[in-house]
């Protein structure tokens, strides 16, 4: 019985959600001018988009196209500029969380932004690394420091250390 109550909820809820207008121009259109939205908000509704069974895969690229252009808008930007954002976005994905978040905080529009506030966010971590203790290896007996552990970090996804 639970289980039939559960499939009635579900239904009401995709029904209500195809009910919705999800045209993200509509919504643009609404606000007056294309500019009154962020290019922020443009990629998260662009990178957000849930796939929807209901919809199948024809609508669902369709909708993708739709706001991947309102993100990028090619009709105004070079394809450098939008290079430019697309590799500014991959830039700040990859980057570890506390700076990620730290740089994402301050806003940067471009990739020499991001860069600079990266670096920015590393010296003024690197105070506070001084006072960690450095590894010590045994070699025949002595004792020497080999390396200061808080500077190597593991980059799985390419399996290198990053130094």
């Amino acid at each position: 019985n639970s289980r039939g109550q559960s499939r009635e909820k579900d239904g009401k809820a995709q029904q209500a959600w195809r009910s919705l207008d999800h045209s993200q121009t509509v919504k643009v259109e609404v606000l007056g001018e294309e500019d009154t939205v962020s290019s922020e908000t443009r990629r998260k509704y662009f990178r957000l988009l849930p796939y929807c069974e209901a919809e199948g895969p024809r609508e669902i690229c369709r909708r993708l196209q739709e706001l991947c252009r309102q993100w990028l808008t090619p009709e105004k930007h070079t394809k450098e500029q939008i290079l430019e954002l697309l590799i500014l976005e991959q830039f700040l994905t990859i980057l570890p969380r506390e700076m990620q978040g730290w740089v994402k905080e301050r806003g940067p529009e471009t990739c020499a932004e991001a860069v600079v506030l990266a670096e920015d966010f590393l010296l003024m971590s690197q105070g506070t690394e001084r006072d960690k203790p450095k590894v010590q290896a045994s070699i025949r007996g002595s004792v020497k420091p080999l390396l200061n552990i808080s500077v190597l970090k593991f980059c799985p996804s390419n399996a290198l250390l990053c130094v």
